[in-house]
């Protein structure tokens, strides 16, 4: 039971958040007007530019609008030639404190989440970093509940009950007893199925 109870105190990771949406990826020849349809309909998207299985930059509403106040025709350019290359891959699994800390001091136009082969499974957005420190900090919040209600019940718990007993309380109130002992519980008639 400890383990499975430790197991579900881990810190979250980059891959839990929410890095299937507010991105779409296309190839590197892809015109921007083909872009501008899809920015109309969703203008906090990203674009990632990707050639094969890597993606090599990101496109985004500002820099479109930035490259047409040059002068740019949007009809004609492709992405590539207008797109941002500060690119800053992770692995899913990367701790989420270690994740927010490589962000802050990269400032990259875009972070691209990959897997234990590196292929692209994800696209870190803006509003996911919001929410990553948020959860962060539920969790760091949460993690130091449980240990100082550990903390406490352990020191209530003197070793000569514990040997009388056999039972640990911690065992108890966190469930790691064996369920030889548990009495049948009689189920209501509204929820018997025979």
């Amino acid at each position: 039971m400890y383990g499975q109870f430790d197991a579900s105190m881990q810190e979250p990771t980059v891959a839990d958040m929410s890095i299937a949406d507010e991105h779409i990826v296309v190839e590197t020849k892809t015109r921007i007007s083909d872009v501008c349809k899809e920015l109309a309909v969703n203008p906090d998207h990203a674009v990632l530019v990707k050639k094969g299985s890597e993606v090599l930059g990101v496109v985004t509403a500002r820099v479109i609008f930035q490259t047409m106040s040059e002068g740019v025709n949007a009809t004609k350019i492709k992405v590539n030639k207008i797109m941002k290359t500060n690119i800053l891959t992770m692995a899913g699994d990367t701790p989420l404190s270690s994740a927010l800390e490589m962000m802050s001091k990269a400032n990259p136009d875009a972070i691209i989440i990959t897997d234990s082969d590196n292929q692209f499974i994800g696209y870190f957005s803006t509003k996911d970093y919001r929410d990553a420190t948020r959860k962060l900090e539920a969790h760091q919040l949460m993690s130091a509940r449980l240990r100082r209600s550990r903390k406490a019940i352990s020191e209530k718990v003197s070793s000569s009950e514990k040997e009388e007993s056999g039972v640990d309380l911690l065992d108890l109130l966190l469930g790691d007893i064996d369920d030889e002992d548990d009495e049948e519980v009689e189920v209501p008639s509204m929820f018997n199925l025979e």
